[in-house]
């Protein structure tokens, strides 16, 4: 039966796409005019390249850590599947990699290149399938446009015309308001980088409309933040590396709204939103790598900084994000919001199997504790030691489009290595059993059980059908007790921390639970596999 559903679920997608819509590319925009600006000192003074994130047109460039050789690419470097002359589609499944030439798409080196000239006549039309890389690409646009006025351009596109690069600026305005991805049983990230770069456009350009544009897209925005953002500023994706390029995403709102409206009432919802992702980021970071929960598909906004061949590595955010508040180590209202400690009524579990692992030395100092409720993970680290435990709702409304089976999963690094880590991403559509198994519950380290999940084909591979949120019971400096369903079987997961050790329980009424003898120490904390980023397995 599962077999035949998903046969007529791939005949339907063919079938939309072979008759879809053709990509229309605006032959008709309005005319921008350069308005002043302040937000520009800030993008000047900070992100700006430095010797040692220069990169050559011609052979320095990467994609998800692989090196290309041509800016205008229309193929998977990967699978050197071409995507020229192919009816174009969202996503072409265990065939080839849709987000590689989107990456390209992006023109984020501009950010980096120092030399060279770029043809926008080259651009391949898969560059306009993707409103979301579309505006990822005007920002990039609006970006070099500045540098162009501060005098250091590096390199070329459409001549380095102010003119001619403001009217194609304009070109991707239309496109991106008329290609919104706001519909959908999920709205997410897609659509606030969206909103950002069409508000970074208003901040930039005078034009007809743009008073009433901006109204409209800032109240977009707020029904966005209210929707994607839960009420202590963490995001509903359920990932830690969207998190952060969400937060990027607020960063340039936060600088195009101040820049037509320092008294607008998003500003303090952003300002939360900012410092609320800071204070998440930062606790999952150990020696500057943000831990993978949830996907990572490497994206970025802020390019400049970013290391290709250190992709995890996000100490460049904090600091980006501390430049705009200096108080932001210091804003105890913040802090406080994520100390909350849970105490609420568990069940006897002594008629429960159990299983009890292989107890971890963590901590020799004293530690703090985070309980990121709404997000779902709950840490315990001091400066160099860590542990965390996920447990909470999955991301999207339940939906899981980027979340794992992770719950009650564990991380942890002490004595200057990982005892357990969680596994990354690995890839999405191209190869639907892969992007599974880094999903699924024998990668990461959560309870092991023989659980058996139904198969899920390509239609489910952003969606979680078989594992519930995590509640929590109780959580303190020393306990935690929490539970969650895996296809419709639940199981308890109890810590207890005495003299820096973790000892860890596993609880259920069914289930024959096996015991971890050992975690991951001999392996840098992986359990099968681990992706540094997206495409980078090892």
């Amino acid at each position: 039966m599962n077999l035949f559903r998903t046969f007529l679920r791939r005949i339907k997608y063919n079938l939309t796409y072979l008759f879809g819509s053709k990509i229309n590319i605006p032959s008709e925009f309005r005319l921008f005019e350069r308005r002043k600006t302040n937000y520009e000192e800030f993008i000047n003074k900070h992100c700006r390249l430095t010797s040692q994130n220069k990169v050559n047109l011609n052979d320095g460039l990467k994609i998800f850590g692989k090196q290309f050789d041509d800016y205008e690419l229309s193929k998977d470097i990967f699978s050197n599947f071409n995507f020229a002359n192919k009816k174009l589609k969202p996503a072409y499944f265990n065939v080839a990699d849709v987000k590689v030439p989107y990456e390209a798409s992006r023109l984020q080196y501009l950010q980096k290149v120092n030399s060279g000239h770029i043809d926008v006549n080259k651009f391949p039309l898969i560059y306009w399938n993707s409103p979301m890389d579309v505006a990822i690409r005007n920002i990039n646009l609006i970006f070099h446009l500045l540098v162009i006025e501060d005098g250091s351009p590096g390199i070329e596109i459409l001549g380095n015309n102010k003119d001619l690069l403001s009217a194609f600026i304009s070109q991707h305005y239309e496109y991106i308001s008329d290609n919104l991805e706001d519909q959908g049983n999920v709205v997410g990230n897609h659509y606030l980088i969206e909103l950002t770069s069409l508000l970074l456009t208003i901040a930039t350009f005078s034009f007809s409309n743009h008073e009433e544009e901006f109204k409209f897209y800032s109240e977009e925005l707020q029904s966005e933040l209210d929707k994607q953002f839960y009420n202590d500023g963490t995001n509903f994706e359920g990932s830690s590396h969207y998190s952060a390029l969400v937060t990027e995403a607020m960063i340039l709102c936060k600088l195009a709204i101040e820049d037509i409206d320092k008294g607008s009432t998003l500003l303090p919802r952003i300002d939360q939103i900012i410092k609320s992702n800071r204070l998440i980021l930062s606790t999952l970071m150990n020696k500057g790598e943000l831990s993978q929960i949830g996907d990572n598909d490497s994206g970025r906004i802020f390019y400049f900084a970013y290391d290709e061949d250190k992709p995890l590595n996000m100490e460049w955010l904090i600091n980006l994000i501390d430049s705009l508040y200096e108080d932001s180590l210091e804003d105890n209202e913040v802090i406080e919001k994520f100390k909350d400690e849970i105490m609420l009524k568990a069940p006897s579990l002594n008629k429960y199997k159990k299983v009890t692992h292989k107890p971890i030395d963590v901590f020799s100092n004293d530690y703090e504790t985070y309980s990121f409720k709404e997000f779902g993970i709950y840490v315990w680290r001091n400066e160099n030691e860590y542990f965390s435990l996920r447990c909470g709702p999955i991301g999207q409304n339940g939906i899981g489009g980027h979340s794992h089976y992770d719950q009650l999963s564990i991380e942890c690094f002490t004595d200057n290595k990982w005892i357990a880590r969680d596994p990354g991403t690995g890839t999405y559509t191209d190869n639907i059993k892969l992007r599974n198994k880094f999903r699924s519950l024998e990668y990461h380290w959560g309870p092991k059980a023989e659980i058996k999940f139904p198969n899920e084909d390509e239609f489910d591979c952003f969606r979680l059908n078989y594992m519930s949120d995590g509640k929590v019971l109780t959580y303190d400096k020393n306990n935690f007790l929490g539970y969650a369903d895996f296809n419709g079987e639940t199981i308890y997961r109890k810590i207890q921390i005495k003299n820096g050790t973790v000892t860890i329980e596993d609880f259920s009424k069914h289930l024959d639970l096996k015991e971890y003898l050992s975690w991951g120490e001999e392996n840098n904390g992986i359990k099968v596999q681990f992706s540094e980023g997206y495409k980078r397995i090892s």
